[in-house]
């Protein structure tokens, strides 16, 4: 797994790029899953410049970008989970499982934030860095053939409804006349 994804540490580029190995072909979940990688280079970027800032104005920076991120771990937890149920995945307790205990540990983490050090920071970006890529390229991809078959149904289904409801109306235009 650590091969597929491209670490660098160039100034003024991404700690974490996306792959396109990552994709799951779920659109929603692949946006999400970038902005995901895009919080990791955001908290990296956030320690990074803990020299040109005061310890308390780091603080306050890098709490933000965690608060964001778990947040935004949680939505999108929860729409996956929301889509799993849907399509029946027989993973699903056990995946959810492992969600919630990831934001356990995370918000663990921001409990015991003021006596953040630069070196715990990194610890904690790899750490982060290393599950959300990890999960998508093994755990997620688990669910993908029954959720890719699931999201294409429900768009077929979405544009036949929607083509019936064109062709419904062109009917009743034309029986006024």
């Amino acid at each position: 797994m650590q091969a597929d994804i491209e670490y660098t540490e160039e100034v003024n580029t991404d700690w974490v790029r996306w792959n396109k190995k990552l994709e799951l072909g779920i659109p929603l979940i692949d946006s999400q899953h970038r902005q995901l990688v895009s919080m990791c280079n955001e908290l990296h970027e956030a320690l990074m410049n803990r020299q040109k800032r005061s310890k308390d104005e780091w603080l306050v920076t890098v709490g933000d970008v965690l608060r964001q991120a778990v947040n935004y771990a949680q939505t999108h937890f929860a729409d996956e989970e929301k889509l799993m149920k849907a399509c029946q995945f027989a993973g699903y307790e056990a995946h959810k499982q492992r969600h919630k205990e990831f934001i356990q540990t995370i918000t663990q983490v921001l409990i015991g934030f003021n006596e953040m050090t630069l070196t715990l920071g990194f610890d904690f970006a790899d750490y982060l860095r290393d599950w959300i890529l990890s999960h998508i390229a093994c755990e997620d991809k688990q669910y993908c053939p029954v959720m890719r078959s699931f999201y294409h149904a429900l768009q077929e289904y979405s544009q036949r409804q929607h083509e019936a409801s064109n062709t419904a109306d062109g009917i009743s235009v034309l029986t006024e006349d």
